[in-house]
């Protein structure tokens, strides 16, 4: 009798021991960046500062801008990004179950594409026979401010208990509002330049690191840039064209993300209902009314 209640016992710890480790092995590690024990506010707000760059390409190589029977212009372009501002204010919204994503935004921000292009040709005139070779240069300068309105699904990937990684698939629309281009050159470059309609329509992606570094406050620097052009759409990976060569917008920015709670946290005394549940306190036995 004693070996089989032994044996009882044993089972019991036996099987009650994986089932400890079971549910250590599903508990929450680390606190969510955003609760969703339902004590915090869904919706706040956020805004943010940055700057703005407008990449080019890394080599420049000649090509030819027209051949015309003996004449032929061959033309290499040098073009040159800019910094510019950048600023955004919004509302985020968080997601009941933060499996795929974390939270939503939806905002405005304002930001400037600067850049610059200069170019140097050689325009060979009766090329098949004297071959007489005109050199031409020029240089110009652009400088754009856009009203952008944009909407992103965001999602964390912990690091620590205050820090982790965001992914951000995005959209944006921006209003040229404001354009000041000029260019100094001849005529056959001036005549083959091209520019951004006033209205952009892009989808956009983004990587940031942010942190926890209060109860309400999430800093957020990320780098965003857009990789689908819906307006131009024959534009390929974002790039936009100025002048008579391609540029590729980036964002380096710092979001401030405010969570909210409602105020006071504490629980509530129980309601009594009746008298006999009022009636039901502890008393003890050394108790004479």
């Amino acid at each position: 009798m004693l070996l089989r209640r032994s044996s009882v016992l044993l089972l019991i710890v036996a099987l009650s021991v994986p089932a400890v480790h079971a549910q250590k092995i599903f508990e929450r590690k680390r606190p969510e960046i955003i609760p969703t024990d339902g004590k915090m506010r869904r919706g706040g707000l956020y805004f943010g500062l940055g700057a703005t760059y407008t990449l080019t390409r890394f080599k420049n190589t000649e090509e030819e801008l027209f051949r015309v029977a003996d004449t032929v212009y061959n033309v290499t372009f040098d073009p040159n990004g800019r910094f510019g501002f950048y600023a955004e204010a919004g509302w985020f919204h968080a997601t009941r179950d933060p499996v795929i994503l974390d939270y939503w935004d939806f905002g405005l921000a304002y930001k400037q594409l600067n850049g610059a292009q200069a170019h140097d040709g050689l325009l060979h005139l009766d090329l098949n026979e004297n071959d007489t070779v005109v050199p031409t240069t020029g240089s110009g300068r652009f400088a754009e401010q856009y009203l952008t309105l944009h909407v992103n699904a965001n999602k964390f990937f912990q690091l620590g208990d205050y820090s982790f990684i965001q992914l951000t698939l995005g959209a944006n629309a921006d209003w040229d509002f404001s354009s000041s281009r000029n260019y100094d050159g001849d005529v056959f470059v001036v005549a083959d330049q091209e520019f951004p309609p006033d209205l952009i329509a892009q989808v956009h992606a983004k990587v940031g690191y942010g942190f926890k570094v209060s109860k309400r406050l999430l800093i957020i620097p990320a780098l965003e840039t857009p990789f689908f052009n819906a307006v131009p759409i024959e534009k390929e990976w974002g790039s936009l064209y100025w002048f008579n060569s391609r540029y590729h917008p980036f964002i380096l920015s710092v979001r401030f993300l405010f969570l909210r709670y409602p105020k006071g946290f504490a629980c509530p005394p129980a309601i009594k209902h009746n008298a006999f549940e009022k009636s039901k306190e502890y008393k003890p036995d050394s108790y004479h009314p």
